[in-house]
């Protein structure tokens, strides 16, 4: 099985709450952005980043964490979820903005709206685990 990592940053706590629960999901390692500078990612094979937006942006340690690390995220699989306020359209623009901003094409995001689960979260989220045990 292929390791997993996730690197997010989060404001105001929601999209620490999923990086957690798809790291769970997953048997992933999980590692916060901004307490984490420095996180060596050798070992893993499929990165997945998940951030906040704020202004139609994504926080600027992920931004910053991807840019320095091209060359170690070369030839590993990314992947990235947003945490948005945005659904249907308006969602998908921030998304496919943000995705081609940072080079990552397999992107998602969950806007805190859809069906809940029993643990509370959007169902779609539980999707999106499936989705990365595939990869």
């Amino acid at each position: 099985m292929a390791s997993k990592a996730v690197l997010y940053v989060s404001a105001l706590g929601k999209t620490r709450k999923i990086a957690n629960y798809v790291a769970n999901g997953l048997n992933a390692d999980v590692f916060d952005l901004k307490k984490q500078k420095s996180i060596d990612i050798s070992k893993y094979d499929h990165i997945i980043f998940g951030t906040g937006i704020h202004a139609g942006k994504p926080y600027g340690a992920v931004v910053d964490f991807i840019s320095k690390s091209k060359d170690q995220l070369s030839g590993k699989k990314t992947s990235l979820f947003l945490s948005c306020s945005y659904s249907n359209e308006k969602g998908e623009t921030q998304l496919n903005k943000v995705s081609s901003e940072l080079g990552i094409t397999d992107a998602f995001f969950f806007h805190g709206k859809g069906e809940k689960n029993r643990d509370g979260m959007e169902k779609s989220i539980d999707i999106f685990i499936e989705e990365m045990q595939k990869r």
